[in-house]
């Protein structure tokens, strides 16, 4: 079943969280709040023939450019039946286009929570991801991805290259705080703090956590 928490926030409100979060005047997340993985992981290898990527409307596989090591990662877990999730990823492909143009060394991998793998390759396309994907059901494949989910979808999980969670959705596995906090966090650990402070398409982001199935 699905549900809806109760902290549903003005979609506007977005803009103006990130703004004070990346001028300072929102605290960033408290690390002790943030979930850890149980043990460190080589994110690239561990991902290594587990991708895919978005082609011509047809998902291939695809692999980390093994020249050049990616420092930060941002795991999307999001699925197309979410309206929450679709009113966001606009939002994350606006700013990884911008991040990648300015030289910021990342990327960020789409964990599909959609009901089947057509479903998934329908979202990608019609949001036009720039970003690899997990393979549809390979999760029990890859134990760190599983361990860095939340409990709902659109969340977001901020990793080093080896495994240790830099910022969250939610806050010790139990509150969601949805992805304002994280994503600020995330681009300023990329050095493009200054993407979301001037992109206004950031006030179209939600703040509404969405149950899986």
């Amino acid at each position: 079943m699905l549900w809806y928490p109760p902290n549903l926030m003005n979609l506007g409100f977005l803009s103006l969280s990130l703004a004070l979060l990346l001028a300072g005047t929102v605290p960033a997340q408290d690390e002790a709040t943030i979930p850890q993985l149980p043990r460190p992981v080589i994110v690239a290898r561990a991902l290594a023939e587990k991708l895919v990527k978005l082609e011509a409307d047809k998902l291939v596989a695809h692999s980390l450019n093994p020249e050049k090591a990616i420092d930060h990662f941002l795991l999307f877990f999001s699925a197309g039946w979410s309206p929450t999730c679709k009113k966001f990823t606009p939002v994350l492909s606006k700013f990884y286009h911008d991040a990648k143009a300015s030289g910021a060394n990342f990327e960020i991998v789409f964990v599909s929570l959609d009901d089947s793998e057509k479903e998934m390759l329908q979202y990608m396309a019609e949001q036009k991801m720039p970003w690899p994907a997990l393979r549809f059901n390979s999760l029990d494949e890859v134990d760190f991805i599983k361990q860095a989910a939340g409990r709902g979808v659109p969340c977001l999980a901020a990793l080093d290259s080896r495994g240790l969670v830099l910022a969250h959705s939610y806050r010790q596995r139990k509150k969601y705080i949805g992805v304002e906090v994280p994503l600020g966090d995330f681009a300023r650990l990329i050095g493009a703090r200054e993407l979301l402070l001037s992109d206004p398409s950031n006030k179209k982001a939600p703040d509404k956590e969405v149950q899986p199935k």
